[in-house]
């Protein structure tokens, strides 16, 4: 019998005596015989237990005059763990990207063992892990090749509402001019919150093989938290109060009500924030001081990404099953049967992007606000239009599907 010899002194389990066994052991055939040579009875002791877990078996326990001798049997070459393989390494001469990720992890599978623990991509899992049961375990309802870009991209371009906006621009406007601001800004913040809820609603659900889709999530929570914090900050910054509105509150209610992640693209990112880049473009072009046009300004780049989020989930939708067509549009048909008392933008706001957009109250300068707004509301229409054109869908569709989108315009 192939015998060999560890001289472990006075290591101890937890400080470094396991670390050196394994390695005498590793490669070593089954059955092969290892004398662990220990200064420490304790060690002695405690030492079988953690060989038994490791599949490894207990040939004899004796002493050698002052020392204790452990002589453990090796187990089959897989022991308690799969032997783990050598992979490829990722290029890192410009950074490790999430796209590389999948050079090095694997490609990404169609289907996803739902049950999967927290399992890390590349990582080989224990026997015996905890099951799950993750709702979103298939790739093509929540997936687009864009999304490794995307996740780098938000991760690149983070900001802060509390020191990248010059908040010492908000002194000195007139009452009901900062009155107005507030009103559009808490119009804003209140829509950002179904913008927050509905992307962390899908985080908890997706299984982690698809991590490029949690990274994407968590950035879009993340994005959606800071115009909530930013907006809202706004709102308050010049001492006025203002209102949050019945018919937003319904309108949002109906995004919330949904539960499928590629209709909640579509409602959410494609008409919502496709109309909300329009409406901050307005704001940054128009605001009366500086914080509310660069709140705008930053909240407009975090949006734009969502918006492509959605366009290219939902071009991918319809690229893999044209089923999904009919669908979508019945998402949006849906939403806007329950928001048939909704005949327009909330006069309230209409009424502070004028007074918020005006130089004056002369009647020439409040014509020109009031046209720009109007302006505004058909942008809204065609771009709405061109998005949904671009997500996949044909002209008479997209002409349909902006129609219906909500007067509340997220």
């Amino acid at each position: 019998m192939t015998r060999r010899r560890c001289e472990a002194g006075t290591l101890e389990l937890g400080a470094g005596l396991e670390v050196l066994v394994a390695a005498s052991l590793a490669g070593l055939a089954q059955g092969t015989e290892l004398d662990v040579v220990l200064a420490s009875r304790s060690s002695a002791l405690e030492l079988p237990a953690w060989a038994r877990r490791a599949g490894h078996a207990i040939v004899d326990e004796r002493t050698e005059g002052r020392t204790f001798v452990v002589t453990l049997g090796a187990g089959p070459s897989a022991g308690a763990l799969a032997p783990l393989a050598e992979g490829p390494a990722p290029a890192l001469d410009d950074g490790f990207s999430t796209a590389e990720l999948r050079r090095v992890a694997g490609a990404v599978p169609a289907h996803a063992d739902p049950t999967r623990g927290l399992v890390p991509l590349g990582a080989a899992p224990e026997p015996a892990g905890s099951a799950h049961d993750w709702g979103l375990s298939n790739r093509d309802p929540i997936w687009t090749d864009k999304l490794a870009g995307l996740a780098d991209r938000a991760a690149h371009l983070q900001w802060s509402a509390a020191t990248d906006i010059p908040w010492e621009a908000v002194d000195g406007l007139k009452p009901d001019v900062e009155r107005a601001v507030a009103q559009v800004m808490t119009y804003i913040a209140q829509n950002e919150y179904a913008a927050y809820y509905v992307p962390a609603r899908y985080l908890a659900q997706v299984n982690p093989e698809y991590v490029e889709v949690m990274m994407w999530l968590a950035s879009h929570v993340h994005d959606e938290a800071r115009h909530v914090e930013v907006f809202t900050k706004r709102a308050l910054a010049g001492g006025q109060r203002s209102y949050a509105l019945a018919a937003t509150e319904l309108s949002l209610q109906t995004l919330l009500d949904q539960h499928d992640f590629s209709e909640a693209a579509l409602l959410l990112n494609v008409l919502g924030e496709g109309t909300f880049l329009d409406l901050l473009a307005f704001i940054a072009a128009h605001a009366p001081d500086a914080a509310t046009a660069t709140a705008a300004r930053l909240a407009h780049r975090d949006e734009r990404r969502h918006v492509h989020f959605g366009i290219a989930h939902v071009r991918y939708r319809l690229g893999h099953d044209p089923d999904e067509r009919n669908r979508l549009v019945a998402a949006v048909e849906a939403r806007a049967a329950k928001l048939v008392s909704l005949d327009g933008l909330s006069p309230i706001v209409g009424e502070s992007l004028v007074r918020m957009s005006a130089r004056s109250l002369q009647p020439s300068d409040l014509g020109e606000a009031g046209r720009a707004v109007r302006d505004l509301m058909g942008r809204m229409h065609r771009n709405r239009i061109r998005r949904l054109r671009a997500a996949g869908f044909d002209r008479a569709t997209a002409h349909e599907l902006s129609e219906l989108h909500t007067p509340n315009l997220m």
